[in-house]
């Protein structure tokens, strides 16, 4: 009879935990297929991103620069990728500087800035967050990013960017994160750096080591 008892009573008890059971495991298999439709959601996000990069116009050009924005803020997996892909779309739509820099300082001033669709490449990659590159270098070396300005400077952060060789006459870096950016043989000639945080830059650039250009600040600060 006691033993009868001692079943009666955990029964119960055993019938609620094997409900449990039955529960989280119904609730793993619906996390796992949640994520893998949600992986699958993103990968075809991406795919259509990277084909609108592959267009000719300005407008395909820039719906694709903020999707691949959007997805980089929804998938820390898929970030470090997305930012090769934009910095190697800016590097491209840039042009060269090696050919920029042919053009004297006093032409460029107020008659050149980059294209809508490299701003918009660039500002993306300046508003991400580092934490997750993963080791993901963004190269913009050899491009011609003469007078350069996004509209917030202040949330600049290009910590480790490469603008060897860049042309970055009368570009705009006020307050901007530039920690160990490589900015080797880059011309900054009349560049804005003030308050830039330069510290650990690779070595001064071209301009800098030549002469105090008028209108160039180059301050390390924290």
């Amino acid at each position: 009879m006691r033993w009868v008892e001692l079943v009666a009573i955990t029964l119960p008890g055993l019938a609620a935990v094997a409900a449990l059971l039955f529960t989280w495991v119904q609730v793993g298999q619906a996390s796992r297929e949640l994520r893998i439709s949600e992986q699958g959601q993103i990968t075809t996000r991406f795919n259509a991103a990277v084909t609108n990069l592959g267009s000719q116009t300005l407008d395909v050009w820039l719906g694709g620069i903020y999707a691949l924005q959007r997805i980089m803020q929804d998938s820390a997996r898929d970030h470090p990728t997305i930012v090769s892909v934009l910095a190697a779309f800016a590097q491209e739509h840039a042009g060269s500087s090696k050919q920029s820099v042919k053009e004297p300082t006093d032409d460029v001033a107020g008659l050149h800035t980059p294209k809508a669709d490299v701003t918009a490449a660039i500002t993306a990659l300046a508003k991400r967050r580092p934490d997750r590159d993963n080791g993901t270098v963004i190269d913009l070396g050899t491009t011609d990013l003469r007078g350069l300005a996004l509209t917030d400077n202040a949330a600049i952060t290009l910590p480790g960017a490469v603008f060897l060789e860049a042309d970055l006459r009368f570009a705009d870096f006020t307050g901007a994160d530039l920690r160990q950016a490589d900015f080797q043989r880059a011309n900054l000639e009349r560049a804005l750096l003030e308050k830039a945080n330069l510290r650990g830059r690779s070595s001064p650039p071209r301009s800098c080591a030549a002469q105090p250009w008028p209108g160039l600040i180059f301050a390390e600060q924290t």
